[in-house]
């Protein structure tokens, strides 16, 4: 009798803690920023691994297509983490905006620049900054006027001792309109995001020749690599829900765990051919080779001296009108 009660006794113990474990719970919901491309790469390596669900929370991504439009969201209370450039971060909190950093998404600089296949360049083997002479008097596209492309291209330009009207620039918007513009050779070189460089090096048409993921371009955009890309939340959101905050940390250490180990690169790319499409012509080696550039950067910590240095870059730059002291930014765990 005894022994049939201590089994029954097991059994209904092991279904309460089932139940009471936290993938068993009601999933706190968290809607999550996300992009066309590559995206919120280590949010999708998370929910392809089941890592949300295992620690109490469902994952949700939101495409949205740009940082200003992902924080509006964000503090409208549509989003609670929102993906965003540390230039549009520093921009809102400059304004008033209560916003919390958890960590990072993509730790590299965005923009890289590309000339056209064929252009003249007496200054390639010389690299940065002797490279930029070659683009005098040149047509330059970026994505738009006013962009994240037009501040770094400014930035490269003087840096290499030129004048902002040595060139000529062009609005020339995403990959998919940039592409046909430097392969027809509507403009001379570019300055853009992946997967430019997957589709440079696969159709031939363009070649990266300045790229500061590699450590080539201004002291003041290297000094930014470690906080490109930031998860942020709100401040009010942080204070009432620390177990989610902490959960979502704690998804993102594991899904970086998972990206960065190079045997596991099939599945990484397996995850981006289930996220993003490129119907194209050798759009699957288009999508290998941005990957394999991009993820050296899928890393979760932010790096607390780089985005203070992000903040004096806008400053020096005028797009804001006071430094702003990003340790106060930083979620506390």
């Amino acid at each position: 009798m005894k022994t049939k009660f201590l089994k029954s006794s097991l059994a209904t113990l092991a279904v309460i803690s089932t139940l009471w474990s936290p993938a068993a719970q009601a999933q706190k919901v968290m809607r999550i920023q996300d992009y066309p491309g590559l995206g919120n790469f280590l949010v999708r390596v998370a929910n392809a691994n089941g890592l949300c669900e295992k620690n109490g929370i469902k994952c949700e991504l939101r495409p949205l297509v740009s940082s200003p439009l992902g924080l509006q969201t964000l503090m409208a209370g549509d989003l609670e983490v929102a993906f965003v450039s540390s230039d549009s971060l520093i921009q809102a909190t400059n304004k008033g905006a209560d916003l919390k950093v958890i960590g990072s998404g993509s730790r590299d600089p965005v923009f890289f620049m590309m000339a056209a296949a064929g252009l003249s360049m007496p200054n390639a083997a010389k690299g940065y900054p002797a490279v930029m002479q070659d683009f005098k008097g040149k047509k330059i596209g970026i994505t738009a006027r006013g962009s994240g492309a037009e501040f770094v291209l400014k930035d490269m330009l003087l840096d290499a001792g030129m004048k902002l009207d040595d060139v000529i620039m062009v609005a020339v918007g995403a990959p998919n309109t940039a592409f046909p513009a430097i392969a027809n050779k509507q403009i001379d070189a570019l300055v853009l995001f992946t997967p430019m460089d997957g589709f440079c090096e696969v159709a031939k048409a363009c070649t990266v020749v300045v790229d500061p993921r590699k450590g080539q371009g201004p002291a003041d955009i290297i000094k930014s690599r470690g906080a490109s890309m930031l998860q942020v939340i709100r401040g009010d959101y942080a204070a009432k829900n620390a177990e989610s905050v902490e959960a979502f940390s704690k998804v993102m250490r594991e899904a970086e765990v998972i990206a960065q180990n190079p045997a596991n690169f099939s599945a990484m790319l397996k995850i981006a051919s289930d996220t993003f499409k490129i119907a194209t012509e050798g759009g699957d080696k288009v999508l290998e080779i941005s990957l394999r550039n991009t993820m050296p950067g899928l890393r979760f910590a932010a790096d607390a001296q780089a985005l203070q240095h992000v903040a004096q870059y806008n400053f020096k730059n005028g797009q804001i009108d006071k430094v702003v002291d990003t340790s106060k930014l930083l979620y506390a765990r």
